[in-house]
């Protein structure tokens, strides 16, 4: 997907759920149930969403727009094959 579309969704999703830009984390990878169950012991039912962006460069893009808005996260080393974007919104079970 491209920029714009991904961040629109995102947005929305984030309204739909409620809370500030620092309720929510950002990421990026190639391995979204590694980063979401194993490194951020993410819950199954917890509030999440992810999108496939167009290319590494537009995902890193997206990234950066919402750490600029100060969601949780920090900025993903560019590797080929990193254009899954995610979100969830935090709570006190996942890392962090």
């Amino acid at each position: 997907m491209d920029y714009s579309t991904v961040i629109k969704r995102i947005e929305a999703y984030m309204r739909k759920f409620e809370g500030d830009y620092s309720d929510w984390y950002i990421g990026i990878t190639k391995d979204l149930d590694e980063e979401l169950f194993n490194l951020h012991k993410f819950e199954e039912n917890g509030i999440w969403i992810s999108f496939g962006a167009d290319t590494d460069e537009v995902a890193k893009k997206i990234e950066k727009y919402f750490l600029d808005k100060k969601t949780g996260g920090n900025p993903t080393d560019l590797e080929e094959d990193t254009r899954i974007v995610y979100v969830y919104k935090k709570n006190s079970n996942t890392t962090p």
